[in-house]
């Protein structure tokens, strides 16, 4: 049985180090300001990147069959996406203001729905809908940019 390609595990494995970093970023929040500060831009950074790697390197290489059936979950992924991103940047906006980050809690809850949303209903999809070798490619791109 050959070994096929799979986008799914990478991402997943994407995800618990961002779950890790947003946890980080939670305690470090409580401790102080230069330690939260550390914790957001290697948080942000991780995030920025996956987010990239997302819109880049997998979607332009998904062309689904059916276009109506294939795309329906990319109206709910940019939102989800936006408001990550919108987060971030207000975030960014607070450390540059010296203020605490709020809301951490709340984000985190959001991320991890994000990364369940993904998980179960866009890379099991890709991972079907893909040839081998636009899988491999991604799964090149991936690897290059991580």
């Amino acid at each position: 049985m050959s070994k096929t390609t799979k986008i799914l595990p990478l991402m997943i494995k994407d995800h618990c180090k961002i779950e890790e970093l947003i946890n980080d970023l939670e305690k470090k929040s409580k401790i102080d300001f230069d330690s939260m500060n550390k914790s957001f831009n290697k948080f942000e950074w991780k995030l920025e990147k996956h987010i990239f790697i997302e819109e880049k390197a997998i979607f332009v290489s998904y062309k689904p069959v059916n276009v109506a059936e294939g795309f329906k979950m990319l109206p709910e992924l940019t939102s989800q996406h936006n408001f990550i991103l919108n987060t971030i940047n207000n975030w960014r906006d607070d450390i540059r203001k010296k203020r605490n980050l709020t809301n951490i809690y709340s984000f985190k809850e959001f991320i991890i729905k994000h990364k369940s949303f993904e998980e179960k209903e866009v890379y099991p999809k890709l991972d079907e809908a893909l040839s081998e070798r636009e899988k491999k490619h991604i799964v090149a791109k991936i690897n290059e940019i991580i």
